[in-house]
């Protein structure tokens, strides 16, 4: 005997986990919710709309259907939604029909009249969602997936529920996205997150039932983990993401690949980096194995590409740069394949521009400025391409965006002040409009400040103070108002951070130290609550962490020398913790560098020489590891530099020059050999410029003028090469 629930029509093993999926959708919200069913075929979608009248019907509830007969009924929908909202706990609305086949750049009515509602839906949705009862469901085509998500981005971000069927029985599936990792969200269902309560509530159910299909209970597993994770909750998301793949153990396939990536991600998150590599590993061998057995499709190259991208970013994280580069590279050569076989598709071209961006990184990373320049150029490129493609939509014009940041970064960093500021401006344009077109959405909020952010951080420079304070705080303003909008999530909260950390820095800048230390103790305690919010984990200590450091740094410029050294000493408590309980990276090597630093200029200001000079030295024995760690980074090769020149002060004040010069001596060869590696940019001049001057004065100190008047020769060359090149 079948319930009353189950209603009529066979929907095969797996769409039968689906249908579960979309009653427990019913059976737990208790707020309106919207979702989206994608199916080819009307027969599937028939059944799961006669099972949801069925079981609404039991309940005493209403479903009503409604269905546009043709594009322009599609077109004159939202009136019908407005109207039918109140009246039902569910309207149900079915788009089947697709345009035939067209010429690559024409859109025909059906997708123009999409587009068209999408849009409108977008500009409403918050008027929609309050006439809503109860929920919302559009089933659709799949094809008209990607244009939901790029002409209504915000209405598609406060989804609830995303099922996916194919139109044969039996076929139904629901696959975890494989690029939810991807910086610009390349993947279709990239950023659908359930909440973590939905999400434990829908896997414990499903476990508690007799002998549950493993393949939907992995799939709830691998999603449980993705809510977690989203959460900041990653020791539960890999513990999760442990389930899913046990439920797979003898199981081979995309869905077992899949649930590889989404252990990978959980296991870098929770700072386990040998399972994240492990996990990887073997999802890259499988995404190969699939690939000899079954060609190359290319859905299954583009998995492919994604793994070997998120492999690539986490050599990255350890300091592999050269397994970083291999893994990006081959990741690259495969979208450019994509593109020559698939043609220019909006995700083909969107996945290009995203793979020339990390590739770009690691040039950058490696100081080789001309390579990075040339990927990030191409990225952007591609990016208008894009845009070509699918006219100005949201996340067109967003990933337009992304590319102007990385072109002007790239420029900034290789000293083209002019170059830097036109693209920073051009991307705070697209922002503006964004802004002015969607409305002030979290997304489109956060953007223009980051937008305004760049401009600020070029106008820092001589000449641009009142520019640049004027760009910080409207995106202070901004991230306040973000604040207000989607409350004390980490994301608002770091945000917030970020911009605080900026305007003290320009008020510093200005010598207004009270602005400053008011900005710096806000960000300061902004950093604590985000501590309480999500717990000790890796991120939020190091927030933490720098914002002592950014208080140390005020107190100590306010002559406040006990302060100054309680802050950096927490600071660097915090950065020991990290270090031994999280496991040696580059980034916990420098931070520990950097405090142990400060706290080494605290001891020095007290007068205790001693403790000082075993700060330097514990901070130089640090940079030499990262150095080790990373190879030959320009970042790891300047901070040893640093390092060392510190150390050359502090055995000079002592009076021991020969100590001294070794240390100056080593720094002064690690900056030419940056300049050689690297070019002129502005700061491989600036640091050769110092140590050439600290040489100088060591010469002098000891009767050497020959060799003093040599050193400022050369110093005074290198300042000229910087002014022009400045100028």
């Amino acid at each position: 005997m079948r319930s009353v629930e189950d209603g009529a029509g066979d929907l095969g093993l797996a769409g039968e986990g689906e249908w579960q999926l979309l009653r427990r959708q019913f059976e737990l919200a208790t707020d309106p919710w919207l979702g989206w069913i994608f199916c080819p075929a009307p027969s599937p979608i028939a059944v799961l709309r006669e099972r949801t009248a069925f079981m609404l019907q039991y309940r005493a509830k209403r479903l009503l259907r409604i269905a546009p007969s043709s594009p322009e009924a599609l077109r004159e929908l939202m009136p019908q939604l407005f109207t039918s909202l109140p009246q039902a706990d569910c309207v149900w609305v079915e788009v089947i029909a697709v345009d035939g086949p067209l010429a690559d750049d024409e859109v025909g009515p059906w997708a123009a009249a999409w587009d068209w509602l999408m849009l409108r839906l977008n500009e409403r949705r918050d008027a929609l969602r309050r006439r809503l009862k109860g929920g919302l469901v559009f089933a659709v085509h799949p094809s008209w997936k990607p244009r939901v998500r790029d002409a209504a981005p915000d209405f598609w971000s406060v989804r609830s529920l995303v099922l996916e069927l194919a139109g044969n029985k039996g076929g139904a599936h629901f696959e975890l996205p494989s690029a939810s990792a991807l910086a610009n969200d390349t993947d279709d269902d990239a950023d659908y997150i359930p909440s973590v309560d939905a999400a434990l509530a829908a896997v414990n159910r499903l476990a508690a039932t007799s002998s549950p299909d493993p393949q939907s209970l992995a799939r709830l597993h691998m999603r449980t983990a993705s809510a977690l994770l989203a959460a900041d909750r990653a020791t539960e998301a890999a513990e999760q993401a442990d389930q899913a793949l046990a439920r797979l153990r003898d199981r081979e396939g995309r869905l077992k690949a899949q649930a590889l990536m989404v252990a990978a991600r959980a296991k870098r998150a929770d700072n386990d980096v040998a399972a994240a590599r492990h996990h990887l590993s073997d999802g890259v061998d499988l995404w190969r194995s699939m690939l000899d057995e079954h060609g190359e499709t290319p859905q299954t190259l583009r998995d492919l590409s994604v793994a070997l991208f998120e492999m690539g970013a986490l050599y990255i994280d350890v300091g592999d740069m050269t397994a970083a580069g291999v893994a990006c590279e081959e990741s690259l050569a495969i979208d450019r394949r994509l593109v020559d076989t698939t043609g220019e598709t909006p995700q083909s071209l969107r996945d290009l521009a995203v793979s020339l961006q990390k590739v770009g990184d690691i040039h950058k990373a490696a100081g080789d400025a001309a390579a990075a320049k040339a990927a990030y150029e191409e990225s952007l490129h591609v990016a208008r391409r894009l845009l070509g493609k699918t006219g100005e939509t949201p996340q067109s014009l967003r990933d337009l965006a992304i590319s102007l940041h990385e072109v002007g970064d790239i420029h900034k960093f290789a000293g083209d002040a002019a170059a830097a500021r036109a693209a920073y401006e051009e991307s705070l344009a697209i922002a503006r409009r964004l802004l002015d077109t969607t409305g002030e959405t979290p997304q489109s909020l956060r953007d223009l400040a980051i937008s305004l952010e760049r401009l600020g951080d070029l106008r820092g420079s001589p000449g641009g103070a009142a520019d640049a304070r004027a760009a910080h705080e409207e995106s202070l303003a901004l991230r306040r108002r973000l604040l207000d909008t989607t409350g004390e999530t980490p994301e608002s909260l770091r945000d917030l951070v970020i911009s605080l950390d900026r305007v003290g820095d320009i008020h510093r800048s200005a010598g207004n130290t009270a602005a400053a230390r008011a900005s710096y103790e806000e960000l300061l305690a902004i950093a604590r609550r985000l501590l309480e919010t999500t717990g000790d984990t890796p991120r939020s200590l190091r927030d933490l962490a720098i914002s002592l450091h950014r208080v140390g740094d005020i107190y100590d410029s306010a002559a406040d020398p006990e302060a100054a050294k309680a802050a950096y000493e927490e600071s660097m408590a915090i950065a020991r913790r990290l270090l031994d309980t999280k496991g040696k990276t580059p980034q916990r090597l420098r931070d520990l560098s950097v405090s142990v630093d400060r706290v080494g200029d605290m001891h020095l200001l007290a007068g205790d020489t001693a403790a000082a000079r075993a700060s330097r030295e514990e901070s130089v024995a640090l940079c030499r590891q990262l150095l080790d760690m990373t190879g030959e980074m320009p970042q790891s090769l300047r901070d040893l530099s640093f390092s060392l020149d510190r150390v050359g002060d502090i055995h000079r004040s002592a009076g021991d020059t020969a100590a001294a010069r070794t240390a100056y001596e080593e720094s002064l060869a690690i900056d030419r050999r940056l300049v050689e590696t690297t070019g002129e940019t502005p700061q491989s001049l600036r640091d050769l410029s110092l140590s050439l001057r600290k040489m100088c004065s060591l010469h002098t100190l000891t009767g050497n003028q020959p060799e003093a008047d040599a050193a400022y020769a050369e110093a005074l060359a290198v300042r000229r090469r910087l002014e022009a090149l400045l100028h």
